[in-house]
């Protein structure tokens, strides 16, 4: 088995910053371009999708002589992830982001839209500029991926008639993309063989799924608190999530659920109709269900990873499964 050198992999991620510090950088217009690109450096996040291209691209025969690029390629997939989080911050009035001011909040929707754009436009040029053109499809079909799954989100809200089959399509083009393209790059920008290359795409795909189905379970679960979330905003957003998708299947529940979405429509969703829509999705096995589709996929990213090469980095994406998208603890029904 291959060694996985921690230490290497963290001075790797501190390549990362300093790409992304450079991508951040003012062109020279100063004022407020020069402040929002400060301020989007020092928003920190996780950097779980640079970490999965570099983790992928250790089964690559050729992961050492091309590091340097792979270190950039990472700093291009965060770019991707900020970019979109800088547009949903619009979309959402969202104030606060990792505990800063969003740049909507600060600077304005207008100011917001092309910060987003700007960084969008930075991309662009590094994969023309700096070699990445094996990839620069899978951006594109990235981006378009997102595009589509936040456009198909927008559309399903408040909708009576939406269902579990929309929603696994919107979550793919919101979440699993991105993590798809993560794995993918970093595997071919590697040289890994075409079959390897699959592999570690479906395990993105596969995680991607895992994160915000989790992620939406979070959204009324006991410890939401602590993820920083409030207790059913999607749905007071009108977002209709899987629990939610799937307890309107039973047609003695669907009623009432109807009935609280056009509450939330309303703006009349209370704190006792949370309460009630919870009991709806436990009673209805709609929570179990969610739980049962994250297991799903947790069980078939393993699976992709048993057909990797043997190297150390396995087990460090198996540790990552378990941390990242542990099932959270399900109400009781009442």
């Amino acid at each position: 088995m291959e060694h996985y050198d921690k230490r290497e992999f963290n001075r790797e991620m501190e390549q990362v910053e300093q790409c992304l510090s450079e991508y951040l950088c003012d062109p020279g217009y100063g004022g407020a371009v020069a402040e929002i690109l400060a301020d989007l450096k020092k928003s920190k996040g996780k950097r779980l999708r640079p970490g999965l291209l570099l983790m992928a691209s250790r089964y690559g025969a050729d992961f050492r002589k091309t590091r340097e690029k792979l270190c950039r390629l990472g700093a291009l997939v965060e770019l991707v992830h900020m970019a979109s989080l800088v547009h949903d911050d619009i979309v959402d009035d969202a104030p606060i982001r990792r505990g800063l001011p969003t740049t909507q909040a600060k600077y304005g929707k207008d100011m917001a839209v092309y910060a987003g754009d700007l960084i969008l436009s930075r991309i662009v040029q590094s994969l023309f500029r700096d070699g990445f053109e094996p990839v620069g499809k899978d951006f594109s079909d990235t981006v378009e991926a997102m595009c589509l799954g936040e456009l198909g989100q927008m559309e399903c809200r408040f909708r009576e008639d939406a269902t579990a089959e929309q929603y696994m399509r919107n979550i793919y083009g919101k979440t699993a993309a991105l993590c798809r393209l993560a794995c993918l790059a970093g595997a071919r920008m590697s040289g890994c063989s075409e079959e390897i290359q699959a592999q570690l795409e479906q395990l993105g795909i596969h995680f991607g799924y895992m994160f915000q189905i989790r992620d939406d379970l979070l959204d009324f679960v006991s410890d939401s608190a602590a993820e920083g979330k409030l207790t059913w905003m999607d749905f007071r957003e009108g977002i209709l999530t899987l629990p939610v998708l799937y307890a309107m299947e039973k047609e003695e529940i669907r009623p009432q659920i109807v009935e609280l979405i056009r509450s939330a429509k309303a703006g009349n969703f209370s704190s006792e109709d949370a309460g009630k829509l919870t009991r709806l999705t436990v009673v209805s096995g709609g929570m179990r269900r969610a739980v049962q589709d994250m297991e799903k996929h947790m069980t078939m990213a393993l699976g992709t990873i048993e057909n990797l090469p043997d190297h150390g980095v396995s087990n460090v994406f198996r540790e990552l499964l378990k941390t990242k998208c542990s099932i959270p603890e399900m109400p009781a029904p009442v």
